[in-house]
């Protein structure tokens, strides 16, 4: 039994990692399996369909995501802390060779994808749509934060912004995404 959940956790490890670096369509379950040394039936009996696979790794990603964004609210830090833990946590992945993110790596591709799918990256989306909307209040009631509009359309501007800078980083370096993420703290009225 252990076995097969080491086997299940690798599965995943190495679809996310083809996920955010190839998109939903830059990957098979050949690559998987190449990397696993294990043969595609076994995958297979995981999940039958990739659909299967994505949803599955959109799922555990928005678990993951919800799991530490309570961390970083139950620690008692300010807004300000919330959000940089984020943009630290999002420069982490890049470096560690995950460039795009869950949402972003399927957002491209999401009028065509399985129902399954899009399902499970619109719950994601919407997750950190929602962390982002409460952190920005609480900055602004705070006084943490000085901007004007509604926090829900910051939220998406700063999500949309993110997705986009990290796709374009994946060309033009890191050094874009942290460009975008300062600029986002200027917008926020966030001086250090």
């Amino acid at each position: 039994m252990k076995n097969m959940n080491q086997t299940n956790q690798q599965i995943l490890y190495y679809a996310r990692l083809f996920l955010q670096s190839r998109g939903y369509n830059g990957f098979s379950y050949r690559d998987i399996s190449q990397k696993l040394g294990i043969k595609n039936a076994a995958i297979h009996n995981y999940y039958p369909r990739k659909e299967d696979l994505v949803a599955a790794l959109l799922e555990d990603s928005r678990k993951e995501i919800a799991a530490n964004f309570s961390q970083v609210v139950e620690s008692g830090g300010s807004a300000r802390e919330q959000l940089q833990s984020y943009f630290d946590y999002t420069l982490r992945d890049f470096d560690e060779g995950r460039c795009i993110c869950p949402p972003g790596s399927v957002i491209i591709y999401h009028e065509e994808l399985p129902e399954k799918v899009q399902k499970q990256s619109l719950l994601l989306l919407d997750e950190i749509l929602y962390w982002f909307s409460r952190v920005l209040k609480t900055g602004l009631e705070q006084g943490e934060f000085n901007f004007s509009g509604p926090v829900d359309a910051r939220a998406e501007l700063i999500v949309g912004t993110l997705i986009g800078s990290r796709q374009l980083a994946t060309i033009k370096g890191r050094k874009t995404l942290a460009k975008s993420i300062s600029l986002i703290k200027a917008d926020l009225g966030w001086k250090d």
